[in-house]
């Protein structure tokens, strides 16, 4: 299922990319998100044979994908941003074979447009990764370690992983079911990492496929409402609601404010060093962890 957003163009180009795949147009969902903007036409015209639904308004990234979700029952279902494409073939099918072992989640290898490395694999949220990535250490710790305590892992292997950056994720339909679709919580932001972490609370693994790989553009969507600094402070926002949904109060509040610590000491950095753009980026990040430090809901 691919989410558009006033992005037809590249939803367009996603949908071709997993036909050539091997996806079969008819098991294909486009929702799109109240574009108003003649996306519906365009894809349909373009993709004949998918099933494109046409919400009224933008209803988020969440509940989005849980209505296109009902719209095609499945074994498993892929959701697939509008800006993510298909690079190595077979991805597909190597996601969803991953899914008829002990996973119940499974997450490809992504890429820059360039063919570089996009690092989508991290820990889960707690006060230890937290402090390891605000202090400046996760580049130094080991790679077998780093899924679980970093962000500098080398993606080199298929291996059991905590959560993921779900630009392409793939959920096997029993567990989704059980897992009750996206978390609503929030308009978007921080859907695909709760997801995992839910997932594991419940024993399911998630699984890194290294194997399947897709481009990721990244942020063509937001980018078209937001600037990079508000996208960020929305972000950090979504993290610390997630973040106090999912720990005790106390653990909660400490791993927020060492992140919030660890990105406003960058800023900080950032400012001195004159790097204004950075910096200003940073600063999102800080007010939306600031303000989600004590978040209740």
């Amino acid at each position: 299922m691919v989410l558009n957003w006033r992005t037809a163009t590249l939803t367009i180009r996603a949908v071709n990319a997993l036909l050539v795949d091997g996806v079969p147009v008819g098991r294909i969902v486009v929702v799109d998100n109240g574009s108003g903007d003649g996306s519906v036409e365009a894809i349909s015209s373009a993709v004949p044979g998918c099933s494109v639904v046409a919400l009224a308004e933008n209803a988020g990234y969440a509940a989005a994908n849980n209505r296109g979700a009902r719209e095609l029952p499945g074994k498993a279902y892929l959701f697939i941003n509008s800006d993510a494409f298909v690079s190595t073939p077979g991805s597909v099918a190597r996601l969803l074979a991953a899914l008829e072992g002990q996973a119940a989640v499974s997450v490809p290898r992504l890429l820059n447009d360039d063919g570089s490395l996009q690092p989508s694999v991290v820990p889960v949220s707690s006060a230890l990764p937290a402090l390891v990535r605000a202090s400046g250490l996760s580049r130094f710790v080991p790679n077998r370690l780093q899924p679980s305590l970093g962000t500098h892992w080398d993606h080199g292997e298929s291996r059991r992983i905590q959560a993921a950056i779900g630009a392409v994720v793939a959920v096997r339909a029993d567990a989704w079911d059980a897992l009750g679709g996206f978390a609503e919580r929030e308009f978007m932001y921080a859907e695909d990492l709760d997801l995992c972490w839910r997932a594991g609370d419940l024993g399911y693994d998630v699984r890194f496929v290294a194997e399947a790989a897709f481009v990721h553009l990244g942020n063509a969507t937001a980018a078209r409402r937001w600037s990079d600094a508000a996208r960020a402070e929305r972000v950090a926002r979504a993290e610390a609601a997630m973040i106090h949904e999912h720990l005790p109060r106390p653990r909660a509040t400490l791993t927020v404010a060492i992140m919030a610590a660890g990105v406003g000491a960058r800023a900080f950095v950032r400012a001195v060093q004159r790097r204004a753009v950075d910096a200003s980026v940073l600063r999102g990040w800080f007010r939306g962890y600031r303000a989600g430090l004590f978040d209740s809901r």
